[in-house]
């Protein structure tokens, strides 16, 4: 436990003296005050001076905003991982009490820890829970948490530094752009979408009707694609 406590306490040292990493942690912060302050001015304005009905778009725009704080704290973790194998850090761990397995637990726990509760405050603070319960507001949020360690370990599967790191990271936007088709059009091709982990926790948001088989289908594919990263982070790292 005590590895464990210095480790965490270490990487919160590290990253508020990075100031590229303090400020991705930050960023959550930001956005969510551009949300509260920012976009209920926006739509005002448009509609008064533009009459263009825009309100009905506002919960995608928070939804679409909802899975880039567990893509930046999973990114961040994913930076100091990339630093730490630079530096043998990682080999000389994988030989202690601690272990490969432990190192990478706490890697990948810290991040989704902090996901789950800014995704709680995000969620309830935009409105976004009005159409579901409480069951699925907590498992909603740790799905979407699951972002983070995705992006860690993609970062330590692909990237070899962490000039690296930030170029490939962007590709994970991808993931992102899927969800705008979904949203505004309609027809069955939108299945070709499904390939993204977020597509379906989007339909658990916005398609009430088949919600639970929805959030089913995120979660198996949230953790197909932390398996297939890991199984690749695992033979880069040996």
């Amino acid at each position: 436990m005590t590895s464990y406590l210095q480790m965490i306490k270490g990487d919160l040292k590290l990253i508020w003296r990075d100031p590229m990493l303090s400020l991705s942690i930050l960023a959550p912060l930001l956005y969510s005050a551009i949300v509260i302050w920012g976009i209920p001015f926006a739509v005002e304005f448009v509609t008064t001076n533009y009459q263009i009905t825009v309100e009905e778009y506002v919960p995608f725009f928070n939804f679409f905003l909802l899975p880039i704080a567990p893509m930046l704290f999973g990114m961040v973790y994913g930076f100091i991982m990339l630093d730490e194998r630079d530096s043998g850090i990682i080999s000389y761990l994988a030989v202690t009490p601690l272990g490969k397995s432990g190192y990478l637990s706490v890697r990948m726990a810290m991040p989704v820890l902090y996901s789950f509760v800014f995704n709680l405050f995000f969620i309830k603070l935009t409105g976004l829970d009005q159409n579901i319960n409480l069951v699925q507001f907590i498992l909603y949020s740790l799905i979407i948490a699951t972002e983070a360690p995705m992006m860690l370990l993609f970062l330590g599967a692909f990237a070899s530094n962490k000039v690296e790191g930030i170029a490939i990271s962007k590709s994970f936007g991808i993931l992102l752009i899927m969800l705008i088709p979904d949203f505004f059009m309609k027809g069955n091709w939108l299945w070709i979408f499904s390939v993204s982990p977020l597509w379906w926790i989007e339909r658990a948001f916005f398609h009430t009707t088949y919600s639970w088989w929805y959030a089913i289908g995120a979660l198996v594919m949230h953790l197909l694609f932390i398996w297939f990263l890991y199984k690749k982070f695992n033979r880069r790292f040996d």
